[in-house]
């Protein structure tokens, strides 16, 4: 970005230059130094004009690329922050601990680390409620995934044996601090132990997958679908609605959740859930800068590892998931509203300069009977011509430059017409502004001081 920065700062002032220093120039002539003269005028060379022009007409196409892109993608920006993503993110604080598992070997995690801290982060005060779980959504930093393989011969079971979810752990409160909806049945709650069924909830998701539709989510419901341990299975209590869980952009996974208190050292995810990463999340009633010390004071007590933690909160974890969209909008921006600097002061100084060489012509039409309105027009026309031939070409690269950020957008087509039409409005008007200076100029021609010179 630095070196961006710096090319970027070099491009406008080269460019700045080049187009301001013609326009400078035709100020500093004196008209009527000129006009007494009565000498021919002191203008360019077809070919020069020509160039110039083209010059200014490629200024204007890479301007509207440049400004098609970044409308494409703040437009993506705003669909994704716009977004239903199942949960609720105000006032949670997430904070993403490194376990030293290696501190509690032989114990159980849950009851020697992650209830007397949950427990703890509960009493501080203006925490509503604070849960524990492998990952929060739209999280970096636990992925895992659950095959089914139920070994029948049924079709059903064929297709299920290959049927994928995500896994997650998570404590009882975890509707609480997020939310969410439940569609059917429950949520873990504190009657969910060690000792009691096993409980597993899916989402919307991993009802279609199983089932092939998701019209009656409550058919899941008692199913057993995985085991915890030697003669223990589980069964499905309830289901939750569709929430976001791996980026903004992508649709909802087939997931299944498991109870932290439920997995015992005995159990097959016990490794795999609290031998890793664990996140706590926190709902506040008060403002989350002020509960963070707080909550990291809480985790140091637990153990003097977990006060290095990261400590961020739910709403910045949802704007960092937008990453790539927010880093090229916002290069787009700025090489954009640079183009369009460019572009205008372009314009602007060609035609001053036309119109400087232009002066004395202009003077003998009005002295001859032309319209000011007409006078202004003849420049105008060039203005216009300039932007009509740069903005075709511009929405031809840009239609086909556009295709380079599919991969960026969101509920926005890369040739979608409304943002084309919309930028090249936008650097027509501003052109037709910045020819207006100079049309003007024309016109204050004296006519009786061009005709004494004649």
């Amino acid at each position: 970005l630095p070196v961006l920065g710096a090319l970027l700062g070099l491009t406008i002032a080269s460019a700045g230059l080049i187009s301001i220093w013609p326009a400078a120039r035709a100020l500093r002539f004196s008209i009527d130094t000129t006009l007494r003269q009565g000498t021919p005028q002191q203008g360019i060379g077809k070919a020069q004009h020509r160039m110039r022009a083209m010059f200014v007409v490629a200024e204007i196409a890479l301007s509207l690329t440049l400004l098609v892109g970044c409308g494409l993608l703040l437009r993506t920006i705003y669909a994704l922050k716009h977004v239903q993503l199942g949960f609720r993110t105000e006032h949670i604080l997430v904070a993403n601990m490194t376990i030293p598992s290696y501190k509690f070997a032989g114990r159980d995690m849950t009851t020697a680390l992650y209830q007397p801290l949950v427990d703890r982060v509960k009493h501080l005060q203006g925490v509503e409620s604070a849960t524990l779980l492998t990952e929060v959504p739209l999280g970096k930093t636990f992925q895992m995934m659950f095959t089914f393989a139920p070994g029948g011969n049924s079709a059903d079971d064929l297709r299920r044996s290959s049927l994928q979810a995500q896994f997650r752990a998570v404590g009882p409160e975890m509707q609480r601090v997020f939310g969410f909806q439940m569609l059917r049945g429950r949520f873990f709650n504190e009657g969910d132990t060690p000792t009691s069924q096993a409980a597993v909830v899916v989402n919307r998701a991993f009802v279609k997958a199983y089932y092939g539709d998701d019209r009656d989510p409550a058919r899941i419901l008692g199913e057993s679908l995985i085991g915890f341990g030697k003669e223990r299975r589980s069964v499905v209590v309830g289901v939750v609605d569709d929430e976001r869980q791996v980026s903004v952009a992508e649709p909802s996974q087939p997931e299944m959740e498991v109870c932290i208190p439920q997995i015992t050292p005995e159990s097959m995810f016990y490794k795999a859930a609290e031998g890793m990463s664990m996140d706590l999340a926190v709902r506040t009633a008060r403002s989350p800068s002020l509960v963070a010390p707080e909550l990291r004071d809480a985790m140091r007590v637990g153990s003097s590892d977990l006060a290095a933690s990261s400590i961020t909160t739910m709403d910045q974890i949802v704007e960092d998931s937008f990453g790539s969209q927010n880093l090229a909008a916002e290069l787009l921006m700025i090489f954009g509203g640079a183009a369009l600097l460019l572009c205008l002061t372009g314009i602007y100084g060609l035609l001053a300069y036309m119109a400087a060489q232009r002066r004395r012509e202009m003077g003998l039409r009005i002295a001859l009977g032309a319209q000011r309105w007409d006078v202004m027009g003849l420049i105008l026309r060039q203005a216009v011509w300039m932007l009509v031939a740069g903005l075709a070409l511009g929405l031809g690269v840009a239609f086909m430059a556009s295709k380079a950020l599919r991969t960026l957008l969101y509920e926005v087509k890369a040739d979608d017409p409304l943002t084309m039409g919309a930028v090249a409005l936008v650097l027509f008007v501003g052109g037709i502004a910045a020819s207006m200076v100079p049309a003007r100029t024309v016109t204050r021609v004296d006519p009786m001081e061009t005709l004494r010179a004649e």
